[in-house]
C-alpha cells in the first residue's frame, strides 16, 4: 500500500477524473479527504470508500474562495493533524452550449477542407467567462496549494499533483482560450512551486491529461453528431478517449515515494494527441 496513512486532499474529488484518484488513494491506505461542491456526489463516493475498508472526510468546498478553502483545510488538520498530500483537481471547462458549439466549429475547422478563418471566440469572450474560468481553474490552485505548503513546509515533507490539461501545452484547445490560459498558468505555476520548495522535502509536479471520459464529455460528444465523434477520435492515435483510471494510476505514482526525485514534471496522459 503505497500511500498507508498518508492524509491526501482531492480537489473536485467526488466526479471524474478526481473521483478515480480519491478512490485509488483510498485502495493504496490514504485517509481521503474530498473538497467538492456537490453534497449527493460527495456522500456517494463516501459511501463507497467506507464500504471497501477506507478512510474518508468530505468537505463542501469552493476553490475559489479563499476563505473557504482556509476553513477546510483548517478542519483536515483538526481531524488528522496534517496534510501530506494535495490534488489540484477541481475546475471547470466550457460545458455550456456555446462552448460545444465553439468546441465542434474547432474541429471541423482542423479536420475538414472547408476554408479556414478566425472562429471569433476570443473577440466575442465576456468579461465574465474569463474570469471565472481563471478564477477557479487557476486561482483556485493557487489558494489550495498555498493552504497546503503552510503545513507541508514545517514538517519538511509532501506531495502536491495538479491536474492541468492538454489545453496548458498546445492550442489543441484553442476553442477555449480562456480554459487555455488557465491550465497553461497551471503549469507554469507548477514549475515555478516546484524549484521553490524542492528543498524541503516537497514535491510539485503536474498531470496534463487529454482527453478522459466524463460525464460532460460524454454530453459534448452526444452534442456533437456521429460524424464528428468518428473524426474526434481519428485525432487520437491510441484510438481512444482515456479513462479516469488512466490518470488515477499516474497520481498514485506521483503521490507515493516512488517519486521523491520527479520535481515539477509536466507529464502527459494523452494518447499520442499531443507529443
Amino acid at each position: 500500500m503505497k500511500l498507508r496513512d498518508r492524509v491526501a486532499i482531492i480537489t473536485g474529488g467526488a466526479s471524474g477524473i478526481g473521483r478515480a484518484i480519491a478512490l485509488s488513494y483510498a485502495a493504496e491506505g490514504a485517509k481521503v479527504v474530498i473538497l467538492d461542491l456537490s453534497d449527493k456526489a460527495m456522500s456517494a463516493i463516501a459511501d463507497e470508500i467506507s464500504e471497501s475498508g477506507g478512510e474518508v472526510m468530505t468537505l463542501r468546498t469552493d476553490v475559489a474562495s479563499s476563505s473557504n478553502v482556509g476553513e477546510s483545510f483548517g478542519a483536515v488538520v483538526e481531524r488528522y493533524g496534517t496534510v501530506d498530500i494535495l490534488v489540484n483537481n477541481a475546475g471547470i471547462f466550457r460545458s455550456d452550449e456555446r462552448g460545444f458549439a465553439d468546441r465542434g466549429r474547432h474541429l471541423d475547422m482542423i479536420t475538414t477542407t472547408q476554408p479556414k478563418t478566425s472562429l471569433r471566440i476570443t473577440s466575442t469572450m465576456s468579461d465574465e467567462e474569463w474570469e471565472q474560468m481563471i478564477k477557479i481553474d487557476l486561482t483556485g490552485v493557487f489558494y489550495c496549494s498555498r493552504a497546503a505548503l503552510k503545513i507541508m513546509e514545517d514538517k519538511k515533507y509532501g506531495r502536491i499533483i495538479n491536474i492541468a490539461s492538454i489545453a496548458g501545452i498546445s492550442a489543441i484547445a484553442s476553442h477555449a482560450p480562456n480554459y487555455s490560459a488557465a491550465k497553461g498558468g497551471v503549469v507554469a505555476f507548477t514549475k515555478s512551486v516546484a524549484h521553490e520548495v524542492a528543498g524541503s522535502g516537497i514535491t510539485v509536479n503536474c498531470i496534463a491529461p487529454g482527453y478522459v471520459t466524463s460525464p460532460p464529455f460524454e454530453q459534448g460528444l452526444q452534442m456533437m453528431g456521429e460524424d464528428r465523434r468518428s473524426r474526434l477520435l481519428q485525432i487520437i492515435p491510441a484510438g481512444r478517449v482515456g479513462e479516469p483510471d488512466d490518470i488515477a494510476h499516474l497520481a498514485v505514482y506521483l503521490a507515493s515515494d516512488l517519486a521523491s526525485y520527479m520535481v515539477g514534471q509536466i507529464v502527459s496522459c494523452n494518447g499520442g494527441v499531443v507529443i
